[in-house]
């Protein structure tokens, strides 16, 4: 099984997430079926958006790194939605408790395809979600990708769907619930 090094970074340290080996995997793992490498998974594009939302408040990036090789093998990055803040585009309507607390959103979840099935792509999101004070954790997942069902398994719940921008697909709004049980 590969080994992998996890290093996280926040604030300034994030913006990583806008070099070429970043753009290249996000590339590289949005050219799979079922997205295909449609226009909202263009290089610019990705660069455009993530050096907006490394501005935002929350963000943080979890890199993953091959202790062998020393590649970028995947990693996870997202931002706190603040209380009323939910997804933009054509949306359904968001769960009330949901839209009224401070989401942890995971924005991107990659990991190369030779570094799947040993628990990486898990443990990228779980370390990324770990220690965020948000009661719930929150992303966009394509419905036929094989990492949705992953997601349902991981204990995410369906509660609407999301079309971000107009070319593209519809994806299911998935939430975890992160407050600790009492």
């Amino acid at each position: 099984m590969p080994s992998l090094r996890y290093v996280h970074a926040a604030a300034d340290d994030a913006a990583s997430a806008l070099s070429d080996e970043y753009a290249r995997l996000y590339q590289d793992v949005y050219a799979e079926p079922p997205y295909n490498g449609g226009p909202l998974y263009e290089r610019d594009r990705f660069l455009d958006r993530t050096r907006r939302q490394v501005e935002q408040p929350g963000f943080e990036l979890l890199s993953a790194i091959d202790t062998t090789t020393g590649e970028l093998a995947g990693f996870c990055f997202g931002l706190t939605f603040a209380p009323q803040k939910w997804w933009r585009g054509d949306v359904t309507e968001p769960p009330a408790e949901v839209l009224a607390a401070p989401k942890a959103t995971v924005i991107e979840l990659v990991l190369r395809k030779h570094h799947r099935g040993h628990g990486h792509g898990h443990r990228l999101l779980t370390q990324w979600l770990a220690g965020r004070t948000e009661p719930y954790g929150m992303l966009l997942a394509h419905p036929e990708a094989p990492a949705h069902a992953l997601y349902l398994r991981w204990g995410w719940q369906i509660v609407g769907t999301c079309r971000p921008a107009p070319d593209a697909d519809v994806s299911d709004v998935l939430v975890l619930d992160l407050a600790p049980a009492t």
